[in-house]
């Protein structure tokens, strides 16, 4: 995880010179749509709590530093369904606030090139409603995984428009008691409009 930081960060950094000379207000919107899966793992016992399927949409804002390379802002939303290792089925939802760095395909609206790659790093929550079996309070609590959020994707041109495929995850604290870091792979397709 320090790794995959301190890449993003010396990226970030390596362009900051050209960054200033790039208004925020020369920004483009880029969204994505498309299927998520996510395991919940426990890392101090090795058990998968949870395991989900859902859908996410990924909005983007990034500022263009040439036609193939930009830097911006991403925030994944998502619902899933989520069953428990126990089998139970319940509702999972997550979201992230994340810098990114974007090379290559859609990159930036001059970008003609038919491959790309992206990395997001962030934070973000993945959160459960889950039985609450104490007896005290609502029927269903949330259960939520909170902490930093880092995302490795590659893009490619389909008929037009992109897909993008991306591994990601959610690393909670260690001092996060009983929480799972959850690991994510995504598939979305670019909406163009």
């Amino acid at each position: 995880m320090k790794k995959i930081l301190g890449a993003a960060l010396l990226a970030l950094g390596a362009t900051a010179a050209q960054a200033q000379q790039v208004s925020v207000t020369d920004g483009e919107w880029f969204h994505a749509a498309g299927y998520d899966y996510a395991v919940g793992i426990d890392l101090s016992t090795l058990n998968t709590p949870f395991s989900a399927n859902g859908l996410t949409w990924a909005p983007r804002y990034t500022v263009p530093l040439g036609d193939e390379l930009s830097v911006g802002l991403t925030a994944p939303l998502g619902l899933s369904l989520a069953q428990s290792s126990n089998g139970s089925l319940g509702l999972g939802y997550h979201g992230a606030l994340a810098a990114t760095v974007q090379l290559g395909m859609e990159s930036t609206k001059a970008s003609n090139a038919w491959l790309g790659a992206f990395i997001n790093v962030g934070y973000g929550t993945y959160g459960r409603q889950v039985r609450n079996f104490s007896g005290i309070g609502p029927a269903f609590v949330r259960d939520a995984s909170v902490g930093s959020f880092s995302e490795l994707g590659v893009r490619y041109d389909y008929w037009g428009n992109e897909i993008n495929l991306s591994f990601g995850l959610l690393r909670v604290p260690t001092s996060a008691v009983d929480k799972a870091d959850v690991v994510t792979i995504r598939l979305l397709y670019g909406l163009s409009y």
